[in-house]
């Protein structure tokens, strides 16, 4: 089948009923808790430090170095261990590019490109190490976000030392059952060889694990996504809307998934958790919230969307929306207009994503398609 032929039966996938019926599919025997939970304490504990020494607007910085404790969670501990830090270390470098961006200023464009890049490069790097989470997304919010906060040199320093302390957090929190394990086991002189052994069967190297990814493979993947995210906001900015970024991140949430497919389903069901969360997002921008009003309403809904995360994307999607809005209000105060706004702009992000998927889907993706139908 030729390309053309290939991009309609895609297209024709996103309108059969089973797509859509699959997409808003809930089971809730896959929701788990113990590890939403050491997300929601390690986030906690960031805003409060914030909270207490003052630093309210740069909490949401360290935050989101915090939520490295969202990604490996199916990893043996062992194996985790690297891949946090590579994370670890990445949060903090994709805020310092924003920031960077917000001091230097220039022309939209660039800013778009650049963070489109971003984006490109996160999801190679989450693809390559095998990497399961929130993926390539969260790392072009922050640089977002930093974009729209830092205005000189001290505040990229600033943002970018609160992202670090706060993926430290993360990190710890992740890994906190194996070092307490590991504690008891040195206190109480009891092995614990029998799990190191059982483990030690999947671990691997960062080095090997990149040795061994399909890197031609990823690279266009992650141009598709760098393209698409870049002509999202492209679209949206030429529309005249106030917030383009939010339409390349609707259009990179959308195509992180390996197959198209995958695109469909999360498509669709960010879409529809977007708009129920942004009617969400404006009741919760409507209230006369302080900083602790503020950072308690983002950490129940952190907590929800960690628990949603392995049920329904839609779910998920229903409380990362004004999750997501309320920190940005920790820094800059935004209007409950502002949902409408994120519901439009997401929208043409999916809608992009989709199409540029589509147009660039492989014949072992249509096969599955026809699988399925």
């Amino acid at each position: 089948m030729r390309q053309g032929g290939r991009s309609y039966a895609a297209l024709r996938h996103v309108t059969r009923r089973q797509s859509w019926h699959d997409a808003v599919h809930v089971d809730l025997n896959k929701a788990g808790v113990a590890a939403p939970l050491r997300v929601g304490a390690a986030v906690t504990l960031v805003f409060v430090v914030s909270g207490l020494t003052g630093h309210h607007t740069l909490a949401g910085f360290g935050a989101l170095g915090a939520l490295v404790a969202a990604f490996c969670r199916p990893d043996p501990y062992p194996v985790r261990v690297g891949r946090l830090m590579v994370l670890g270390v990445a949060m903090p470098v994709s805020v310092g590019i924003g920031a960077v961006l917000g001091v230097v200023g220039g022309p939209e464009l660039v800013g778009i490109a650049v963070i489109s890049l971003l984006a490109g490069a996160a999801a190679y790097l989450v693809w390559s190490l095998h990497i399961v989470g929130p993926g390539a997304v969260v790392f072009m919010f922050a640089a977002v976000g930093a974009e729209s906060f830092a205005r000189e040199a001290r505040d990229v320093i600033w943002a970018v030392a609160m992202t670090s302390g706060g993926a430290v957090v993360g990190v710890l929190a992740s890994l906190a059952p194996w070092l307490l394990r590991g504690l008891r086991s040195a206190v109480t002189g009891r092995s614990v060889a029998a799990e190191q052994k059982s483990s030690s069967v999947r671990r691997e190297s960062i080095r090997r694990t990149l040795a061994r990814a399909p890197h031609r493979v990823l690279v266009a993947r992650a141009a598709r996504i760098t393209v698409a995210g870049a002509l999202a906001a492209g679209i949206a900015v030429t529309a005249g809307f106030s917030h383009p970024m939010w339409a390349a991140m609707g259009a990179v949430a959308a195509m992180q998934g390996i197959g198209y497919h995958v695109a469909v389903h999360r498509g669709v069901q960010r879409l529809v958790g977007n708009v129920g969360g942004a009617v969400l997002a404006a009741g919760l921008l409507a209230l006369p919230l302080d900083y602790w009003g503020a950072v308690a309403a983002i950490i129940v809904l952190q907590t929800v969307a960690e628990i949603m995360s392995t049920v329904n994307y839609a779910l998920c999607s229903l409380a990362v929306t004004p999750m997501a809005l309320l920190m940005t209000s920790l820094g800059s105060g935004l209007s409950p207009a502002v949902a409408v706004d994120r519901v439009l702009d997401t929208g043409i992000g999916i809608v992009t994503g989709l199409i540029i998927a589509a147009l660039t889907i492989s014949g072992a993706d249509v096969e599955r398609l026809y699988s399925q139908a």
